[in-house]
């Protein structure tokens, strides 16, 4: 798998997988590039986007939570336990290593690296390890 390192001079790199840079930039609206920069006056837009990506996560994560909750607690006991089995099984046979960590957790380092070169006046550059 290969790495994508995001770097400012205002703070240390943040290493993820392309994989991930590929959603970042997806949650962005933007092209994903292995190489490039956000410019300093970019990215106060750039973190407004990340902080919506992230908030509509959180925000399915809490919706997908409660509908699973609801389900599980109309049925009896051997139905719930039915259930839970059921969507273990089906999670192991489709859960992703991308989906076992939510986009708001692995967009966490970014946004915080942004902040900080928001701060700072400095630039975020990116590219592959």
């Amino acid at each position: 798998m290969a790495l994508i390192q995001f770097s400012c001079i205002a703070t240390g790199p943040f290493i993820t997988f392309k994989e991930t840079a590929e959603r970042i930039f997806e949650a962005l609206g933007e092209p994903f590039h292995e190489h490039g920069a956000f410019a300093a006056e970019d990215l106060p837009s750039i973190l407004a986007k990340l902080d919506a990506a992230a908030a509509a996560d959180r925000k399915l994560e809490q919706e997908i939570e409660i509908e699973r909750e609801k389900r599980l607690r109309t049925g009896s006991y051997d139905a719930e336990l039915r259930a839970l089995e059921a969507e273990k099984e089906q999670t192991d046979k489709t859960k992703h290593h991308e989906n076992s960590v939510r986009l708001y957790q692995r967009i966490a380092p970014l946004q915080d690296m942004i902040r900080r070169a928001i701060k700072h006046q400095k630039a975020v550059m990116w590219g592959p390890l």
